[in-house]
């Protein structure tokens, strides 16, 4: 999980050197998520720690409720199946949302990855942060109380936006699609109601996140793409990592220019801008242009279906264009999958196909000769899986167990209080 096995690494280069208690506590933790009953034996090969030392981390785990006993364990040819163990299911919950321009998806999930409750608000972005962050705030409350939890059971909130986010400070930065968000505390407003960690990020990175993991440390680094009301991309590294960037703005492809588009008015009020040459809105308007009328995305995708000339026409040239901009993605930082995502990617197989035609044919062929291009395999879930992995982390990495494993009298406050 993220940066796990590079911390795992560093634990093995010396062990002369005592590695932080709380750090190395949350590499246990996390071996122990990741794996199916794990035992002590598993630890102590997968650290390099001594025995007694995993005794100890797991000692504390156990007693602050994150792990639990997980019975037996694979028999071994020196004898009885040892103790193992698995991440609790009882210590509390995740909250996530993920929130789209029209639409906020819920989820409640324990540490194990289950899901245990999803709901759904519609309610546009434009309506502001206020109310919106109150609705999606008592949406939590009811989730909470309909399975016999309240805000003591909340381990993290996990949020991604459809916006440019500091992770960081917990804030949108200027999004064209989310007037009046610029600047405003998410990450404290939840944490001064919830009284639990709190974490933003931009909703195709958290996408990009759940997709990577679905494949098991495979395929990566990991490009996503997503198509809709923007265009926008999150970047999962070779080692695992999400890529933030110094200031969240990574993989933020929706703002590349577009040569041969200067007229193209975006949203961020600059011209050329990929999203405005690419997004659902941007392709809806010049079939309208073209066919005298006005079209709707909806209408949009009936067209597509129908075979179209000129709907056909406009999502072919923007397909081009995204695998224009994809090919410089490539042999930038030569991912090992691109995966799509986005309503007009499923609509017709000519959008992959066609960006999969330009990218290997701009791309360098070192960097695409083991490339694949693929639709999401999780579709609508991408974003809540995401989060839900994202909040995880967050409980699992060394702050959070240092804040989970405190005393009882520590005055260690949730993140963005």
């Amino acid at each position: 999980m993220g940066s796990l096995w590079t911390e795992v690494g560093l634990l093995h280069q010396d062990q002369n050197l005592a590695p932080d208690a709380v750090a190395a506590r949350s590499v246990v933790a996390r071996l122990i998520a990741d794996g199916s009953n794990v035992t002590r034996t598993d630890l102590v090969k997968a650290t390099g720690l001594a025995r007694s030392t995993i005794e100890n981390h797991l000692n504390v785990l156990l007693e602050h409720g994150l792990i639990e006993d997980a019975g037996l364990g694979p028999q071994n040819s020196r004898g009885r199946p040892a103790q193992a163990f698995r991440i609790s299911a009882r210590k509390g919950v995740i909250l996530v949302a993920d929130v789209s321009s029209r639409t906020t998806r819920l989820a409640l999930t324990t540490l194990d990855k289950e899901v245990v409750a999803r709901s759904e608000i519609s309610m546009s972005v434009d309506v502001g942060p206020d109310q919106l962050l109150d609705a999606i705030s008592k949406q939590f409350e009811a989730m909470l109380a309909e399975n016999a939890l309240d805000e003591r059971d909340a381990l993290v909130i996990s949020v991604g936006l459809p916006g440019p986010v500091d992770a960081k400070l917990g804030m949108a930065v200027r999004p064209p699609l989310m007037p009046g968000w610029d600047g405003v505390g998410i990450c404290s407003y939840f944490a001064h109601r919830f009284r639990c960690d709190v974490i933003v990020d931009n909703d195709v990175h958290l996408m990009a996140l759940g997709e990577a993991r679905s494949y098991r440390g495979q395929f990566l680094p990991l490009l996503m793409i997503s198509i809709g009301t923007g265009v926008a991309g999150g970047f999962v590294s070779e080692s695992g990592l999400l890529l933030h960037g110094a200031d969240g703005a990574a993989a933020d492809i929706g703002h590349t220019k577009v040569p041969d588009m200067q007229d193209a008015l975006c949203r961020c009020g600059n011209h050329g801008c990929l999203q405005a040459v690419a997004s659902l809105e941007a392709m809806s308007k010049r079939v309208s242009r073209m066919r005298k009328q006005p079209v709707t995305p909806g209408e949009l995708f009936d067209l597509l279906v129908r075979g179209d000339p000129s709907t056909v026409s406009v999502v072919r040239e923007s397909a081009t264009i995204v695998g224009q901009v994809v090919a410089d993605l490539v042999n930038f930082c030569n991912p090992a999958r691109i995966v799509l995502a986005g309503a007009i990617t499923q609509c017709t197989e000519d959008f992959l196909a066609q960006i999969r035609s330009v990218v290997y044919q701009q791309a360098q062929p070192l960097a695409t000769r083991n490339l694949s291009l693929v639709h999401s395999t999780l579709g609508a879930e991408a974003g809540l899986i995401g989060g839900m992995i994202s909040g995880i982390e967050q409980v699992l990495s060394p702050r959070g167990i240092a804040y989970h494993t405190r005393p009882a009298d520590s005055t260690m406050l949730p993140l963005g209080m």
